[in-house]
């Protein structure tokens, strides 16, 4: 059995296009508040948002990528170019997040003066384009959204960081050290969860048993089919994340059951967003 289910990939790659023009828009702003206010906050933010922009430029067009059917090259179909794109994003962000704790750690120790309330307006409008973003991603199922919206996530708690960091830099100068300060703890929160998507999109790569596929569940729900006797061969593996593909082998008593018996089968498959199903009896 063979079904084509790329809407996912369809919608993913538009929410992928629309936020990569945002960032693009806003990398313009950050190049240019970064240099006026000399904040090591926005500084790092300069090469964070150059990061983001290269990551969603490869994780759109990889999305896009994976919507293509299957061919005689790629049998399956393109859809694990979507995870592809997850495992270069998050690794591309994890490189720069040290980068980022390679700069801002040295700054602890000799920190700058900075302009904060330049700081303030290019903070209210990070906060006001990343939340676009992260509105707009929001909901998306494939990984390479989900790489693209922690990396989001990670740009707003920055931003309210940086705004916060702002306003008290207006009124306690002396405090500049929390500056630096407030980079790392974002590189930190961004190398932490983009490491776990990283993890999970290697896992799929690597044909792991989907996490949402109950294995014991399945064999007793086989194994309770009228004429099934025994499960010979079984292998389920993801090919983007959302979408499976399984192949079973099982002993039948009666080969007139066999139409039946793939009917059931298939239904109890569905449940776990199992597209295609190579089933073989004995």
């Amino acid at each position: 059995m063979r079904i084509d289910t790329h809407h996912h990939h369809k919608k993913a790659s538009e929410n992928l296009a629309f936020v990569f023009f945002m960032n693009l828009t806003f990398n313009i702003i950050v190049i240019i508040g970064g240099l006026a206010t000399n904040s090591m906050a926005i500084l790092a933010d300069c090469i964070h948002d150059m990061s983001d922009t290269i990551s969603m430029a490869i994780a759109w067009i990889l999305e896009h990528v994976s919507q293509k059917g299957s061919s005689d090259t790629f049998s399956y179909g393109y859809q694990r170019f979507s995870i592809l794109g997850a495992v270069i994003t998050s690794t591309f962000v994890i490189v720069m997040a040290f980068f980022i704790l390679s700069e801002a750690i040295p700054r602890l120790f000799s920190p700058e003066g900075v302009d904060a309330g330049g700081m303030l307006i290019v903070g209210i409008l990070g906060l006001v384009f990343k939340s676009i973003s992260v509105w707009r991603l929001h909901g998306g199922e494939t990984f390479n959204e989900k790489a693209i919206l922690y990396h989001l996530l990670g740009d707003i708690f920055e931003w309210v960081a940086i705004l916060i960091l702002s306003l008290i830099l207006m009124f306690w100068t002396d405090v500049t050290f929390l500056d630096p300060f407030v980079s790392i703890g974002i590189a930190i929160w961004l190398i932490f969860n983009l490491g776990r998507t990283l993890i999970k999109s290697l896992e799929v790569l690597l044909q792991k048993t989907p996490d949402n596929f109950d294995v014991d569940y399945f064999r007793q729900s086989i194994l309770a089919i009228d004429g099934i006797e025994d499960i010979e061969d079984f292998h389920v593996w993801s090919l983007d994340g959302i979408d499976s593909v399984m192949t079973l082998k099982v002993a039948i008593d009666n080969w007139n059951n066999q139409e039946k018996i793939k009917e059931e089968i298939y239904s109890i498959s569905n449940e776990y967003h199992v597209l295609d199903i190579t089933i073989e009896f004995d």
